[in-house]
């Protein structure tokens, strides 16, 4: 994980420099700013680390929603065979229910695997 932030907003707000003979101490006032372009170097890398994850799942996403979409096709085309074949007399309609189960199983994560 990336480092944690030296700073706090509220810290930025109530921060106070001390004045002397010139005005504020300007090694005071280089310090602190220091920390705060630190902040804003992990900020940036922090937000670009998350900027490409947020890419990685919005593409594993599309893959996933492609699957479904590639199953519930398989999955009406063998509802389809199986009704045609219900009304022909087929005996492959047992065969053909076990690869729609699967089929199911696999599009929505429901029920227990059935048996062969």
């Amino acid at each position: 994980m990336a480092k944690e932030l030296n700073l706090t907003a509220q810290e930025i707000f109530e921060k106070e420099f001390h004045v002397d003979i010139k005005g504020y101490a300007p090694a005071e006032v280089d310090e602190f700013l220091d920390q705060i372009i630190e902040d804003y170097q992990v900020y940036d890398e922090k937000m670009e680390e998350l900027g490409q994850a947020l890419s990685r799942y919005e593409e594993k996403i599309k893959e996933l929603q492609q699957e479904i979409y590639t199953l519930q096709s398989e999955k009406t085309n063998l509802e389809e065979k199986v009704n045609a074949d219900y009304i022909n007399g087929n005996s492959d309609t047992i065969d053909i229910l076990k690869r729609i189960a699967r089929l199911e199983k696999a599009v929505f994560h429901t029920g227990e695997e059935t048996e062969e």
